[in-house]
C-alpha cells in the first residue's frame, strides 16, 4: 500500500465508509461484482460512525445496486441424539459465524436460505437468485456453486489466519465426493420447520477443520489469482471464485489430504475421513492419551 494514498487509513488513522470503500475497491472487489465475504469485523479498527454500518455502507457503495453480497450465517449443530423441540432453526435463528452475518442479517433487503445448519445471508440483485433451492435437500456449501457460476469473488477481511482460507475448498470437497467420506456423516443435525411441523435435519455432507485452508495461499499467488492490502488495519485477500475453484479441485483431486491442518488432535482432519485411514490408525491412541494426560495432569514436584 501506498503512504500517499489519500484515502489509506493508514495515513488518515481511524477509517471512513469512504475510506473502506477505497480499500475494498484497492483489494479488487468491483461494482456489479457477487462476492462472498467473511470478515472479523473487530481487525478493522476504529471506524467514523461505527464499524458495522460503515463496513456493510463500503461494501454495497462498491458493489452497487446491481452487484451481490453474500455471507455465511451457519448455525449450531448438535448431535443428533440430544436435539431438543425448543431450539428449532428458522431464519430468525442467530448465526455462529460472527458479526458481519449478524450485520447482513439485520439489513431490511436481507435474504437467508433455508438449510438447518449452513444457511448463507444475502444482499443486493442476485440474492435470490443465489441462495435459491438451498434448503435441507441441498449441499451445504451449495450457493458456492452459484458464486462460481455468476464469475464471483472470494473476500477475506481480517480473518486470513484466525479463520483461513476461501469457502470454494469445501464446495470443491463437495463436487469431488470427499465430504459424504467421513465417518461423522449423519451424527450432527438440527431440528427446523418444515410444512407447518418440527423435522429433524441429519447433516452428512460434513466440511470439516478449515484451519489448513491457508497452505493454499501461495498456490493462489503462483497462479496470479490471490490480492492482497488492507481494509481498515485489517489484513485482507481476496480471488476470483471460478479460479480458485477450479485450482482447489485439481489439487484436491489429488491430494484430498492437502488442506489439513497441522494440529496432530484434530478429530476433523486426522480421524474421521475414510481416506485417511493410515492416520486414522495412529490417532485414537494419540488422542485417548492425551485426553488421559488432561484429565490426570503430572504433578509438580
Amino acid at each position: 500500500m501506498s503512504a500517499s494514498t489519500p484515502a489509506s487509513t493508514a495515513v488518515r488513522g481511524a477509517a471512513t465508509r469512504e475510506s473502506l470503500r477505497h480499500d475494498l475497491e484497492q483489494l479488487g472487489l468491483a461494482r456489479g461484482d457477487v462476492a462472498l465475504v467473511r470478515a472479523d469485523v473487530g481487525e478493522i479498527g476504529r471506524v467514523k460512525g461505527g464499524v458495522g454500518d460503515s463496513l456493510i455502507g463500503a461494501l454495497r457503495d462498491t458493489v452497487g445496486p446491481e452487484g451481490t453480497l453474500v455471507a455465511l450465517a451457519f448455525t449450531k449443530t448438535t448431535f443428533v441424539w440430544r436435539l431438543q423441540g425448543s431450539d428449532v432453526f428458522n431464519e430468525k435463528t442467530p448465526p455462529t459465524t460472527g458479526a458481519l452475518a449478524r450485520l447482513f442479517l439485520e439489513q431490511p433487503d436481507a435474504v437467508r436460505s433455508r438449510h438447518p445448519t449452513n444457511s448463507f445471508v444475502a444482499l443486493g440483485a442476485r440474492a435470490k437468485e443465489v441462495l435459491a433451492g438451498h434448503d435441507e435437500t441441498a449441499s451445504s456449501f451449495e450457493p458456492m456453486g452459484k458464486i462460481v457460476e455468476h464469475g464471483g469473488k472470494q473476500v477475506l477481511i481480517g480473518c486470513t489466519r484466525s479463520s483461513p482460507g476461501f469457502t470454494t475448498v469445501h464446495w470443491a470437497q463437495h463436487v469431488l465426493g470427499l465430504d459424504r467420506r467421513s465417518i461423522l456423516g449423519g451424527w450432527f443435525g438440527a431440528l427446523h420447520e418444515k410444512a407447518g411441523a418440527v423435522a429433524t435435519f441429519k447433516r452428512r455432507d460434513i466440511g470439516g477443520c478449515s484451519m489448513g485452508f491457508h497452505k493454499l495461499y501461495a498456490e493462489y499467488e503462483k497462479e496470479g489469482l490471490l490480492r492482497q492490502g488492507l481494509v481498515g488495519k485489517a489484513e485482507s485477500m481476496l480471488v476470483p471464485a471460478a479460479p480458485a475453484y477450479a485450482l482447489e479441485h485439481r489439487l484436491l483431486s489429488k491430494d484430498p489430504r492437502a488442506v489439513f491442518c497441522d494440529n496432530r488432535l484434530c478429530a476433523f482432519c486426522r480421524g474421521s475421513w475414510l481416506y485417511n485411514k493410515r492416520d486414522m490408525l495412529a490417532f485414537y491412541p494419540r488422542f485417548v492419551l492425551s485426553a488421559l494426560r488432561n484429565r490426570h495432569p503430572k504433578r509438580a514436584e
